[in-house]
């Protein structure tokens, strides 16, 4: 306690105090007039119920300063769930602040106006001004703390109900209703098209692009949801929002609220997918293809790899082979591209997919065969012969 509230007991300064304390009730409507004409969210508040708050507030702190002693231990648990009452009711901190700051001046007013009334002097005057001063800085830290420990429970509580929609949506739990109400309340277009995305939680570079994505830069309607399925970062965004990484980010394809489901299963195909090719960056039916099916139907791609590849046997010269069909497939089937890609003579690309095609008994340039042939590469690409 300061020298100042030490010497608070003095009869003039008991006497103002008091006095101001008699009608408090007058005061904290003043209060509460000037809070709901200045801001919004305190002019949406029952009245009669912030008066009635206002009143108890102010009569513990008139009540301190009559006394000459701190605030106790009760005055501070009320000042704190004065914080957190205003935190559920939506008005701000800073709105909060204001308003406190709009009490102190009607407080000091009034001390003014009282002063000459009960007749205290400049100097008694000062010091309970001190006094008040003091009181307000120590409620400050209550009513904050508890302002803030709501504002972090209301916003995991609403960070869990997002997530928990997003789930819904991606794994297919949710029936129309749900996912009109859900997109209300969250902002979203319930006729708009999204992806659903999956990405590794030890990526930190597709994380860190999702996360600019999802916070939307500049600030507008909200694109999308996050959440996490199976320690994996999932959710979706809107269509048209591009996503640029380093890391890697499986997709599904474009879809409404409802299939997103579809869209979800996808993405983790895509994201397996180019794990296993060791492909980085968004990962989607452009990139990747019929890749998906290669790895997914292990059977199947195990028996075209035997039909086409096996026969070319093992070993540099088998690998060379392969490597041209490859290639001439990714170049278009043209010979020139292929040599040049290479860098080696036409002859030679000749005569290698001429010998593919004796050994395995097949026409390169016949469609149907060249899917397969294609398929059994990329199989064998990531299930290399022993």
């Amino acid at each position: 306690m300061t020298a100042a509230r030490d010497a608070s007991r003095s009869p003039a300064k008991r006497r103002l105090a008091a006095h101001v304390l008699g009608h408090s009730e007058l005061l904290a409507g003043r209060v509460v007039a000037r809070a709901r004409a200045e801001m919004p969210a305190y002019a949406a508040l029952p009245t009669a119920s912030t008066v009635t708050a206002t009143i108890g507030i102010l009569s513990r702190l008139l009540t301190a300063l009559r006394d000459g002693s701190p605030l106790g231990a009760d005055d501070l648990r009320a000042i704190r769930e004065f914080g957190e009452t205003r935190a559920r009711q939506g008005v701000s901190l800073a709105e909060v602040q204001n308003g406190w700051r709009i009490a102190v001046r009607e407080l000091l007013d009034d001390f003014t106006e009282s002063g000459k009334t009960v007749r205290v002097g400049a100097r008694a005057m000062l010091e309970l001004t001190h006094d008040l001063l003091e009181i307000v800085d120590e409620a400050a830290a209550h009513y904050t703390g508890g302002h803030r420990d709501v504002e972090i429970e209301l916003a995991q509580h609403d960070q869990d109900q997002r997530a928990e929609y997003a789930r819904g949506l991606l794994l297919g739990g949710l029936g129309p209703a749900d996912i009109h109400i859900g997109a209300q309340n969250y902002g979203l277009d319930v006729e708009g098209s999204y992806r659903a995305f999956r990405a590794r939680p030890d990526d930190h570079a597709a994380d860190a692009a999702l996360r600019r994505v999802l916070r939307g830069e500049p600030a507008r309607a909200l694109r999308g949801l996050a959440t996490v399925i199976d320690g994996d970062v999932t959710g979706f965004l809107s269509a048209a929002c591009p996503v640029e990484t380093a890391g890697l980010i499986g997709f599904g394809p474009p879809v409404r609220l409802g299939e997103l489901d579809r869209s979800f299963r996808l993405a983790s195909r895509m994201l397996a997918t180019a794990q296993v090719y060791g492909r980085t960056g968004a990962a989607d039916l452009t990139t990747l293809g019929v890749l998906p099916a290669v790895v997914a139907d292990t059977d199947l791609s195990e028996e075209l790899a035997r039909r086409y590849l096996d026969p070319l046997g093992t070993g540099e010269q088998a690998r060379t082979v392969i490597d041209t069909v490859e290639r001439f497939f990714d170049l278009g089937m043209r010979v020139e591209a292929t040599a040049d890609a290479l860098i080696v003579h036409q002859n030679t690309v000749r005569y290698r997919l001429s010998r593919f095609e004796e050994l395995t008994g097949t026409d390169l340039r016949t469609p149907h065969s060249a899917v397969q042939i294609w398929w059994a590469i990329q199989h064998r690409r990531t299930h290399p012969r022993p």
